[in-house]
């Protein structure tokens, strides 16, 4: 594909809100200079190059790690807090040469700390299965490095695939809402039976944590036909428990619901779903500000399908959009995620693509708010041809917006920072940008996985799920992003936490990251803990809800009630 000269050097995208939306190039600027490749250059896994951001040193700032390939260990990019990067893979004990594909991040023995599942085929010289890979962060060293230790042999979640090198893409959820993270891991292999879900059953003596494979008993059908790419944990209808959103190839994607009792439903069909033919990509976020969460499916563009866009009915059922909305043509489409790039608050869809033959810049849908959307990467300087697999949206500078990463198969990662501004001297747009601390609850998952937050601005409800991916092989950061365009505040900010327990804040000031804690005795939601609290719990316990049920037992009893009165006496942060 040929890109205008004059379009790339305008840069600028006129966007609903007044605001222009500006790329620009900062790869070289941000030290992030990884290529994914083989030994000697040779192509590792034709399909794979991920990577994921989190904040692995907890200092308030995103880093990244990002997979080589095999040419090399992999790299742990710590944030220097401007948005620059150095890569401290070899400092933090992360020097293993291997074959990684696709990598998840989450809290998973609860101890604060940001851990790495990576799925690989291997070292480079032994190829095979049973060489996945999970690194338990184990906290700073004296020089203020996270530290890791691998442990995926002894946590059961070495092997998916028993007989092949298979693995993709990894998703992090709390399925059973029981406070710790799942895993899901995609494969792609013919009759490999590389898809696989492990329940954590929490840590032993050691700290490491205890995964069962509960595949077979906990989704009910045979995965075994599946070619998985790119799983996601993430609450379709509502009830707080996250379905199974499984993107695979050749018309396999799986629409998983979850029953609420440790198992979850094929519903492909009675959903209206699994409609794509190459099944690649998993973006979900709610693009016409309904309430309910969309679903997005890239996939390769020929006369039979092209990219997916599911959008919610809120009755079980989907209605497929994609070529109406203008979203369909993604080329030989890979990672994808829906964000609001140009603050106008209207969530965007940002694709990368790559094949032979097939070479076509990444693609920008820029949401026009009447359920239609116009390409604009090119026009707005996301100027990106390579061989697109990953994709990363993030906000390392903490400036509000959301630039990207792209990761490709034997070309450099590209980060374009977003410069949006508004013209004419007006002010930008407004945002803000929300992140969860559950740590004084333990029946939420860690950083609030599997939360739902609203933002209220007039009139206009926007909603955001805390599901960081899988993108494609890769995950975004795990916040909850709002673009507020011209207002100043927030009217009513409102967290559903996975106990089924909410919080409003109100008049809450716009351009700032906040952090939000959950408090397991605050029933009313109003921050602080007091007498409406203690009745509001006793109403709850009385009737058996479930959000009363502060020991997680599925019974309402005494231990309950002692569990409520330890967390009343200390109060909210």
């Amino acid at each position: 594909m040929k890109v205008s000269a004059a379009l790339v050097a305008v840069g600028l995208c006129a966007c609903a809100a007044g605001a222009q939306l500006s790329f620009s190039d900062a790869t070289l600027a941000s030290g992030i200079d990884c290529v994914y490749q083989g030994p000697g250059g040779a192509g590792a896994p034709f399909m794979g190059a991920g990577g994921a951001a989190g904040d692995f040193n907890r200092d308030g700032h995103e880093d990244l790690f990002i997979l080589s390939g095999g040419d090399g260990p992999d790299h742990l990019y710590i944030n220097q807090g401007d948005g620059a990067f150095v890569d401290h893979a070899i400092d933090a004990s992360l020097t293993r040469t291997h074959i990684g594909v696709g990598i998840g991040v989450g809290d998973l023995d609860n101890n604060g700390w940001l851990d790495i599942f990576i799925s690989s085929f291997g070292d480079v010289d032994s190829t095979g299965p049973g060489q996945h890979l999970l690194y338990l962060n184990m906290g700073l060293d004296t020089a203020g490095v996270p530290i890791f230790n691998e442990v995926a042999q002894q946590a059961g979640v070495a092997t998916t695939s028993p007989d092949a090198a298979d693995g993709f893409g990894v998703a992090m959820g709390d399925y059973d809402l029981d406070g710790d993270l799942d895993i899901a891991v995609a494969g792609w292999v013919t009759d490999s039976y590389g898809n696989r879900l492990f329940r954590n059953d929490g840590t032993d003596a050691t700290g490491i944590p205890n995964f069962t494979d509960v595949t077979d008993s906990a989704i009910l059908r045979d995965m075994r036909t599946v070619h998985g790419f790119s799983p996601r944990f993430i609450d379709m209808n509502g009830d707080l428990y996250p379905e199974l959103l499984w993107v695979a190839d050749f018309r396999t994607s799986k629409y998983l619901l979850n029953n609420t009792d440790g198992t979850f439903s094929d519903m492909t069909s009675e959903a209206g779903t699994g409609l794509d033919l190459n099944g690649m990509g998993n973006a979900a976020g709610d693009v016409n500000n309904d309430g309910l969460c969309d679903w997005y499916v890239t996939s390769v563009e020929t006369s039979a399908a092209g990219n997916m866009l599911y959008m919610n009915q809120g009755d079980g059922t989907f209605a497929e959009l994609g070529e109406q909305a203008g979203v369909e043509d993604g080329a030989w489409g890979w990672g994808a995620a829906v964000v609001d790039v140009n603050l106008d608050t209207h969530p965007d869809i940002i694709e990368t693509n790559g094949w032979s033959g097939w070479d076509s810049n990444s693609l920008l849908f820029i949401n026009n708010a009447d359920m239609t959307f116009t390409e604009s990467a090119v026009a707005s300087g996301m100027v990106h041809v390579a061989q697109g697999r990953g994709l990363i949206t993030f906000d390392p500078d903490s400036d509000g917006d959301q630039d990207v990463l792209f990761l490709s198969n034997r070309d450099p990662a590209a980060f374009f920072r977003n410069d949006t501004i508004s013209p004419g001297g007006a002010p930008a747009p407004n945002w803000i940008r929300i992140k969860l601390d559950t740590s004084l609850d333990p029946r939420s998952a860690p950083d609030g996985f599997g939360a739902r937050v609203e933002a209220v601005t007039g009139s206009l409800t926007q909603t955001r799920w805390m599901s960081a991916g899988s993108n494609y092989l890769s995950h975004s950061e795990l916040t909850a992003h709002f673009g507020l365009a011209d207002a100043t505040a927030i009217d009513q900010l409102r967290i559903t936490w996975p106990t089924g327990l909410v919080r409003t804040l109100t008049d809450v000031p716009a351009n700032q990251t906040i952090t939000i804690t959950s408090c397991p005795a605050d029933f009313t939601g109003d921050g602080v803990t007091d007498l409406d609290d203690v009745l509001a719990f006793l109403g709850l316990f009385a009737a058996s809800d479930r959000r009363a049920d502060l020991n997680a037992d599925a019974v309402s009893g005494f231990t309950d009630v002692l569990a409520f009165l330890n967390a009343f006496t200390l109060a909210c942060p």
